[in-house]
């Protein structure tokens, strides 16, 4: 078996060319041939690409691609005179990525981390030839500290963008599309409220409100009259600032709760310097890391916090990377997605509301039942979500379609 792996963007923290360097590393050791592309830098030249147009790949891979965009000199997609299905692995919710997802390429396969997302794109992308549910791996570090010897604070990772700015680049679809696709931006993010309800639901809510219709067609009649747009999933990616928005305002805010317990904290990556989360004592906020350092840093904890960014029915892998460095997972990620991940057997499942008696529940337990919980966790990723295991569903997968 020969695969292309090509990277095209770099990921938040360098986690692209850390999961494609993951994966190629399995499919090696498997037999493998594995040729590998890197173009995620700003002024990124393509050109090499061309020495392969002709040529014959079992599966040509790469995560939130920019290749569907290439096209050669005679208008062709460079994706169709490389032969072998294309598969775009999407880590993310696909409307951040529509434009790439848009084109129609021959022989086009996408691989999602989440049901909800992997639905969202069988309805919005009808020239897709397949979509395959796979979350991403868990990672272990290097470094594996004894539980008892591990940092008692509950350690959170993730970024925080700021809401003034977030604001006013909502404020520029005025001028960039048209003042109602800007008031609807506003409409969305005061009522999308209910953590149960994707964001796309909560949108073709509000437009079949609106346009006063009751078919799939009545709302994207309305999407091209009011916002000259193309359809709804166009209408959805410009709308990411709002999901952005949420994300934040729900991390802000269960953050906030844990920092009023005085339950210790820590807090690592970029952007939290611009919150009132420093005024906390019990709160410790650190600079952002390399995807490849963060394991090296969870390993140091006991208990890691995980505050899902919107998925419904999906994980982050900071859940996974969490049981397999041994630690007590905290998670607000659906109950629904897996029945083998068990409240208080593998991990501690929360909601928004309830996040402080959660918390105060694990605070209160004695060491031996968080030390079973982390084992618990740990057999879950060991039997399920390992490199190991992540790659041998993907060459199945590979197999299925070449």
């Amino acid at each position: 078996m020969k695969i292309l792996i090509v990277s095209t963007r770099e990921l938040c923290y360098f986690s692209g060319s850390f999961f494609l360097d993951r994966i190629q590393g399995e499919l090696e050791r498997t037999g493998v041939e594995v040729v590998r592309l890197d173009f995620s830098g700003n002024e990124a030249d393509f050109s090499e690409l061309e020495q392969y147009i002709g040529k014959s790949f079992d599966a040509i891979i790469d995560m939130n691609s920019k290749l569907p965009y290439l096209i050669d000199e005679d208008g062709e997609r460079i994706l169709d005179k490389i032969h072998g299905p294309f598969i775009n692995y999407i880590v993310d919710h696909p409307l951040y990525h529509h434009p790439g997802l848009s084109f129609p390429l021959k022989n086009y396969y996408v691989i999602g981390i989440d049901r909800a997302h992997c639905e969202y794109m069988r309805n919005h992308y009808s020239h897709l030839k397949g979509v395959k549910l796979l979350p991403m791996a868990g990672t272990r570090g290097v470094v594996q500290p004894p539980f008892e010897d591990r940092k008692e604070d509950i350690l959170f990772m993730g970024t925080y963008l700021r809401d003034d700015e977030l604001q006013q680049k909502i404020r520029g679809l005025s001028s960039q599309i048209n003042p109602a696709t800007y008031q609807l931006a506003m409409e969305l993010s005061e009522d999308w409220m209910d953590d149960k309800t994707p964001i796309e639901e909560a949108l073709y809510g509000l437009l079949l409100s609106s346009c006063g219709g009751k078919t799939k067609e009545d709302v994207e009649d309305y999407i091209l009259d009011v916002y000259e747009l193309s359809g709804f999933a166009e209408l959805l990616n410009y709308l990411f600032l709002v999901d952005q928005r949420k994300r934040n305002e729900k991390r802000m805010e269960v953050l906030t709760t844990i920092a009023k317990t005085n339950t210790p904290v820590t807090v690592v990556g970029e952007g939290w310097e611009h919150t009132d989360l420093d005024k906390f004592k019990n709160v410790s906020l650190k600079p952002g890391c390399t995807m490849a350092h963060s394991f090296e840093i969870m390993a140091n904890y006991k208990k890691i916090l995980d505050i899902n960014p919107l998925f419904y029915c999906g994980f982050h892998d900071r859940v996974m990377s969490a049981m397999a460095n041994g630690c007590v997972c905290i998670t607000d990620m659906s109950p629904r997605f897996d029945e083998e991940l068990v409240n208080g057997e593998n991990l501690f499942f929360y909601k928004r509301k309830q996040i402080k008696d959660v918390v105060a529940d694990v605070n209160a337990l004695p060491k031996e039942k968080l030390v079973q919980v982390a084992a618990g966790g740990f057999e879950y990723w060991k039997s399920h979500y390992t490199w190991e295991i992540h790659t041998k569903k993907l060459l199945e997968f590979i197999e299925e379609i070449s």
